[in-house]
């Protein structure tokens, strides 16, 4: 969705306003941390597996066991040392190999993976939680590999939009906006075991280049535009855009937080798969317009908004690079470009953030099981 911008403290006249995009926050590094700081094992954290053993002296672990135990290096490489609000973390605890990985952020449950080299895990950090330092951890049988992380802050900018009557028509439609949003998010809450992709993520509109990730907009009626209107602090948005699910009030004004980028491209352009997975929705909804939900496995899904035609059904394969629709302008949006979003885990993450991914998550092989 294609809008003008403004800051909170500021008063906007919409004639004197242009259609403005907020950069993307990438968020990489070009080292990896490392880090052996693990919490102590608790007696008897690793039980007798010998119903033979006498005395109060356990016998030894099995070789299984003992073999797990040996590779728990406890080492764990993170994608960045201080990563940033609305960007993703991806963490590899090497050595571990669990037979089911567990793993938790914010002391929540946080699926995670066997890989190659470990258990790999990947955090959303989406827009609209806060900033701070929250625990990682990862179980193994003797203890606990835990890591501190830092999210920083970021400011992704206020918009107004101003619509013309039709579509400030959809806007108003809360009771089928929030019918459409509880479908959506039962697409994006799947978690399958594998992982459909390996290697680096292409584009799915071919030089295109956009932003407006986390971005706050406020949608005004087109009439409004003749009027100053201040975007004060006591002004929050609904939720996020296409997933909000609370029925709002009618004096209410329409406003969600922008969850992806706008990519201009003009009408028929060819939208293509930047990784391969299994097509996991292809519907039609008063926001989003024609949409396509692929699942990449393990977690991770991309959204493709707007489109003027879909190319693919529910349940195809799609390999990376292969056509899955064209650019159009349907639902609500004032123009043709595609919104392109990228979720982890049923949240929302920057999708430039998602492509400057590491190599030691780019690489890893699908090694199954998870916590889930």
């Amino acid at each position: 969705m294609f809008s003008r911008t403004t800051r909170a403290s500021a008063l906007l006249s919409a004639s004197a306003a242009l259609c403005l995009l907020a950069a993307c926050e990438v968020v990489s590094s070009d080292k990896s941390k490392r880090d052996t700081t693990t919490v102590a094992p608790t007696a008897g954290a690793v039980p007798s597996t010998d119903s033979s053993a006498r005395g109060g002296v356990p016998a030894a672990p099995s070789d299984s066991l003992a073999n797990t135990v040996a590779r728990d290096s406890g080492v764990v490489t993170l994608s960045a040392e201080q990563p940033v609000r609305g960007g993703v973390l991806f963490a590899l605890a090497e050595g571990l190999a669990p037979d089911i990985p567990r793993c938790s952020w914010k002391g929540a449950p946080l699926p995670c993976y066997r890989a190659a080299k470990g258990v790999l895990a990947i955090v959303p950090l989406p827009a609209d939680e806060p900033a701070g330092t929250f625990t990682l951890t990862f179980d193994r049988p003797t203890g606990r590999v835990t890591r501190q992380i830092t999210v920083a802050d970021h400011d992704f900018g206020r918009e107004l939009v101003f619509l013309d009557s039709a579509h400030y028509a959809l806007v108003k439609r809360s009771a089928d906006v929030a019918r459409d949003a509880r479908a959506l998010r039962a697409v994006l809450a799947g978690e399958s075991d594998t992982r459909f992709w390996s290697g680096s993520w292409g584009a799915p509109v071919k030089g295109a280049h956009g932003g407006g990730y986390g971005a706050e907009r406020f949608y005004y009626r087109a009439v409004d535009s003749s009027r100053a209107i201040r975007l004060g602090p006591e002004l929050k948005t609904r939720g996020t855009f296409g997933l909000d699910t609370v029925v709002a009030a009618s004096r209410d004004v329409p406003s969600w937080r922008h969850a992806g980028v706008d990519l201009p491209a003009s009408r028929g352009t060819s939208v293509v798969a930047p990784a391969a997975g299994l097509v996991a929705d292809v519907g039609d909804y008063i926001l989003t317009g024609h949409t396509v939900i692929i699942d990449h496995g393990q977690g991770v899904h991309s959204a493709y908004f707007h489109l003027d035609t879909a190319l693919v059904q529910r349940g195809d394969r799609v390999a990376a690079g292969q056509r899955i629709g064209r650019v159009g302008a349907t639902g609500l949006a004032t123009g043709p470009h595609l919104h392109y979003g990228i979720y982890v885990h049923g949240k929302d993450v920057d999708p430039a953030a998602w492509a400057a991914m590491p190599a030691f998550a780019r690489d890893q092989a699908d090694a199954g099981k998870s916590n889930k």
